[in-house]
């Protein structure tokens, strides 16, 4: 369920509480090495409320708003990769002595049962060995256990099957983000210790990877929704209002300096939860290297002053996610108002798109 081999003629469908979106890509094969062109490229907004808290609560509104993405598109591919996150999704790394691969299994589900605070029989259970038993006096092996609600998996597949696609895989949305971010900075990916940070309407994904190796995984319930909401009642106007002023877009009776308080009001709450996970990450094992670089992704991204805040509160490099960095495509063929000024958007998307799987 979970993969990790690579999978052609895939359309990356990244199914957000704010919007839909869709990435196709070419995969070539040159010189050993695989590259990607991008082909088709969609972003449909969905009405409020239709995904809650990661929940699918109006799962008509879902189904269309995917077909319209397709048609508008002209997405001709129905093989869909999609993934999950938040509460419902439980990753935990985890070092296991080197065994067998049957031993494995039987302690992979002993393992699942022990650290995952859901019934085992209600959950889809995988796990991604990290690296293999080394020469160590140990000899372990470190791996990820991956385990997510059938009803979540169910709540999500049914819109596919309603909308008419073919489900390929179901991911997880870090480890789609972790694929983007290996193909667009394959540099600081191989050589350097990694935040990536996926800051989403309704949900933060934070990935720490040590050159090239996931070491900490976790999802905060904040996001773009929480900036909202706080931003409606701090500033009492309407919801639709206080969306454009995230946006951007200029709203009357509200002075910039009324906008920038609450910002940076909810600004610093989110970087004191990043920083409590940074401090977790740094303590654990007595790590030696520190976070060097900075990722953000998802639409508060876009955000002017969200980047700066990040260097200023961390004093590490910051950067805006670009998903097609590394990624070539016909300008002519793709609106380049998606694919350039809202790159940082489709992060996850692009990773389903180029998914890797065992």
């Amino acid at each position: 369920m979970f993969g990790l081999g690579r999978e052609k003629s895939c359309v990356g469908l990244d199914i957000g509480s704010h919007a839909v979106k869709a990435v196709e890509m070419i995969a070539r094969r040159r010189g050993g090495q695989e590259s990607y062109r991008l082909v088709k490229l969609g972003y449909a907004l969905l009405p409020h409320d239709a995904i809650v808290e990661g929940t699918i609560i109006d799962s008509t509104a879902v189904v269309e708003t995917i077909r319209q993405i397709f048609e508008e598109n002209k997405i001709g591919t129905k093989n869909v990769v999609i993934s999950v996150s938040g509460n419902s999704v439980i990753i935990k790394k985890i070092s296991l002595p080197a065994m067998e691969k049957e031993e494995l299994a039987e302690s992979i589900v002993w393992e699942a049962k022990h650290n995952i605070p859901y019934p085992y029989e209600e959950t889809n259970v995988d796990y991604v060995i990290l690296k293999p038993a080394g020469e160590s006096r140990e000899r372990n092996l470190d791996i990820l256990l991956v385990a997510a609600k059938k009803d979540k998996i169910a709540n999500y597949s049914n819109v596919i099957h309603q909308a008419r696609k073919n489900l390929i895989a179901i991911e997880v949305d870090v480890f789609a983000l972790q694929n983007a971010l290996e193909i667009n900075y394959p540099d600081s990916f191989a050589g350097k210790t990694i935040a990536l940070i996926n800051l989403g309407a309704n949900i933060i994904n934070v990935a720490i990877l040590e050159r090239g190796t996931p070491q900490l995984f976790r999802d905060l319930s904040l996001g773009g929704l929480f900036f909202t909401e706080n931003m409606r009642k701090e500033l009492n106007i309407s919801f639709d209002d206080a969306e454009k002023l995230l946006k951007g877009l200029p709203v009357k009776a509200i002075e910039s300096e009324q906008l920038d308080a609450v910002l940076a009001m909810n600004i610093k709450d989110l970087l004191d939860e990043i920083e409590k996970t940074f401090s977790f990450y740094e303590a654990t094992e007595k790590r030696e290297r520190k976070i060097e670089q900075i990722f953000l992704s998802g639409g508060l991204a876009n955000l002017k002053t969200i980047g700066p805040s990040f260097e200023q509160r961390f004093g590490i490099k910051t950067e805006i996610f670009n998903s097609f960095r590394n990624i070539p495509y016909d300008e002519k063929k793709l609106d380049p108002v998606l694919a350039r000024e809202m790159a940082s958007l489709f992060g996850v998307a692009v990773g389903l798109a180029i998914r890797k799987a065992e």
